[in-house]
């Protein structure tokens, strides 16, 4: 197509270009080479402030997730309440615990009266 047409045209320039740059001296040679190669520095570096957004985002995207796994956890249904403490520790007779309704109501008629 347009290519197979316009290759003749895209070779002649090709020669022409090379045709001159065997023409010049070592001097500029030597600078068009340096500036070719300062041209390819410059487009490999990224701009500062192209990092720095990279830095704010990656610093918001980690708060983001620890906020999220922070307020997604659930408490654990398993957990002993810290009332039975007493309880699961104490090395005496559990006769006591077993009235243990009783002995409050018990001590509640007491404070009545």
């Amino acid at each position: 197509m347009s290519h197979d047409k316009d290759q003749p045209l895209i070779d002649g320039i090709k020669a022409g270009l090379d045709r001159s740059v065997q023409q010049l001296d070592a001097v500029t040679l030597a600078r068009l080479k340096a500036a070719r190669l300062t041209a390819l520095d410059s487009g490999r570096q990224q701009p500062r402030w192209f990092i720095r957004h990279r830095l704010i985002m990656a610093t918001a995207m980690s708060t983001l997730l620890v906020v999220s796994v922070w307020l997604i956890q659930k408490p654990e249904k398993d957990s002993m309440p810290l009332d039975d403490l007493p309880l699961l520790t104490a090395t005496e007779d559990f006769e006591l615990y077993r009235d243990l309704e009783f002995y409050q109501w018990l001590e509640l008629e007491s404070e009545k009266g």
